[in-house]
């Protein structure tokens, strides 16, 4: 199986998590970051997905899961450990032509879980087409290692720069040197060693604008 790589979109969209135990945490975590509305379907829960119904954060449906739970979501997983629920959920799931993705059974996913690193806005996903996760998970603790908090740090000052560059500098080319010099340059270096206002001060030199305003 080839898949297509995307990104999903899930800010304000509803999301349903059926089960409560620890994948089902892990999941809904990783639902609430990307600011998607969460629903857990689950007669029980685990204490920290308890707290966070109580708070508001997640909403909870104490109860086991029915096919009308399928109508609304824009994404749902599936994590209970029970496989005739899990196929039932993800047979129902493509009949209607909804994402689905079912907790360690990729054959009956359409949307399947990669290994992740993030740092800031930047998102390195791993994925072996569900072949082996645990091969994927040493590749993303590689990667941990390779790309540390300083490349979220220099892609906060990036999108910073290019909005104003987009704003003040008509020509295309020269807007494109200027990006283009700010990734080459030893930024990343700089930003290692935590020289956030050195880092901003060859940022102002290598764009050349006045007033160009940089947050760290």
């Amino acid at each position: 199986m080839r898949y297509y790589p995307v990104f999903l979109d899930l800010q304000g969209r509803p999301a349903a998590v059926i089960g409560g135990g620890g994948v089902a945490e892990r999941k809904v975590l990783a639902l609430l970051a990307c600011g998607a509305r969460v629903t857990v379907i689950s007669p029980a829960l685990t204490k920290k997905l308890s707290y966070l119904a109580r708070a508001g954060a997640i909403r909870h449906r104490k109860r086991r899961w029915r096919p009308a739970d399928l109508i609304e979501p824009f994404l749902t997983i599936a994590t209970t450990n029970d496989r005739k629920v899990n196929a039932e959920i993800a047979h129902r799931a493509h009949a209607a032509s909804r994402l689905v993705n079912i907790a360690d059974d990729p054959a009956r996913c359409n949307v399947i879980a990669p290994a992740v690193v993030t740092r800031g806005d930047l998102i390195i996903a791993v994925s072996t087409s569900g072949r082996s996760p645990a091969l994927a998970r040493r590749i993303r603790r590689e990667l941990e290692r390779s790309f540390g908090a300083e490349y979220g740090r220099f892609l906060k000052l990036l999108g910073q720069v290019r909005e104003q560059v987009q704003e003040r500098i008509p020509s295309i080319a020269r807007r494109r040197r200027i990006l283009q010099r700010l990734v080459a340059s030893d930024l990343l270096t700089v930003l290692r060693q935590n020289k956030t206002g050195l880092a901003q001060k060859r940022i102002r030199q290598i764009v050349g604008l006045k007033g160009l305003t940089l947050k760290a």
